[in-house]
């Protein structure tokens, strides 16, 4: 995978303070796209900008692994990113499997849906009838959410949850918005930043989806090839990757 980050400033970049919009390029097979978002977020800056408009790790992660996987996505007639951020991981999907007639990348900030709709615009002009850009409040509007988008056969998520109480409505809204197929999988990636051994987000998830009727099997992401290019060598540790399905019957 190669990354070339941009340093240039976007000419696009709306408010609000401290947006500093770059462009970054994402290349690793049938995967090219030009991401636009914040890099290099400081911990001062994290005050002012939406941690929804950076690329983490595990997006970079995700995205490789369907673009060495795309058996895991090339079935699928419609995709669901939760909590898209910038896009990566979806727009990749989208890329990967081109019949894919529905792809909505949802997120519950407004500010972020308006950095993907430019991120859609940027990649696939010519395609944007493919795409929709939606709010998504866990556990809130769920049920609104399907009746007006419906099911999917494949969900993504790359670094949503960052406290472990959020995690039951991660794995619930995913469980109310798969396609009831075998082969529907909602491919999770996150970064653990829990402290203590026990109890973990693994755990969390592990809990969470047996109560919703789930299963999951944990990815070797390290056997992929050339991840140490796009990972921040501090997130290695705790970095997950996770396919859960339903269970089997």
């Amino acid at each position: 995978m190669s990354i070339y980050q941009g340093a240039c400033p976007s000419a696009q970049a709306e408010n609000p303070p401290y947006q500093r919009y770059t462009v970054e390029e994402i290349a690793v097979r049938d995967v090219h796209l030009k991401i636009q978002a914040v890099h290099d977020l400081n911990i001062e800056e994290a005050h002012h900008i939406l941690t929804g408009q950076r690329i983490w790790s595990a997006a970079k992660v995700l995205t490789l692994y369907l673009a060495e996987h795309p058996d895991v996505v090339d079935f699928a007639g419609s995709v669901l990113e939760l909590g898209a951020g910038p896009g990566l991981p979806g727009l990749a999907a989208a890329q990967i499997c081109r019949k894919a007639e529905k792809v909505v990348m949802s997120d519950n900030k407004d500010l972020v849906l308006k950095l993907l709709r430019k991120n859609i615009d940027k990649n696939f002009p010519k395609e944007r009838a493919r795409f929709q850009c939606a709010h998504l409040q866990w556990g809130d509007d769920v049920t609104s959410f399907r009746a007006k988008h419906g099911r999917f056969d494949v969900i993504l998520g790359a670094d949503l949850a960052y406290f472990r109480p959020d995690i039951p409505l991660l794995i619930e809204t995913a469980k109310e918005l798969l396609t009831e197929k075998p082969s529907a999988v909602f491919v999770l990636a996150y970064k653990d930043r829990t402290r203590k051994k026990t109890h973990n987000f693994e755990w969390e998830i592990y809990q969470a989806a047996k109560r919703c009727g789930l299963q999951w099997n944990e990815v070797d992401w390290r056997a992929l090839p050339k991840w140490d290019e796009m990972v921040d060598p501090c997130d290695v540790k705790n970095l997950h990757l996770l396919l859960i399905k339903h269970r089997a019957t």
